[in-house]
């Protein structure tokens, strides 16, 4: 049968992005993770190349956006609940 596609994207404000980024440089120690000009870029680039799709897939009931804020627990159980209907 015919494969069904579903995106889900993290819906998380690009400062709470950053500060995310930024945290994960100090234990990560990647140096991507460590400058505020790279992490920006790195955004930027998505805005521009990755978050299109969510039109095309909205536009065929594919698309479903998940509120990236809150611990954990609540953000996977948000994502389950997403899958499963």
């Amino acid at each position: 049968g015919d494969a069904i596609t579903l995106m889900l994207a993290l819906e998380v404000p690009q400062e709470e992005l950053v500060k995310r980024l930024l945290g994960r440089g100090l234990t990560s120690g990647r140096p991507d993770d460590q400058n505020d000009t790279v992490i920006s870029k790195r955004i930027s680039e998505y805005d521009q190349k990755t978050a299109p799709l969510n039109e095309y897939y909205l536009a065929q009931g594919k698309f479903k956006g998940i509120n990236g804020i809150g611990t954990i627990d609540q953000i996977t159980s948000r994502l389950l609940v997403a899958i499963a209907r």
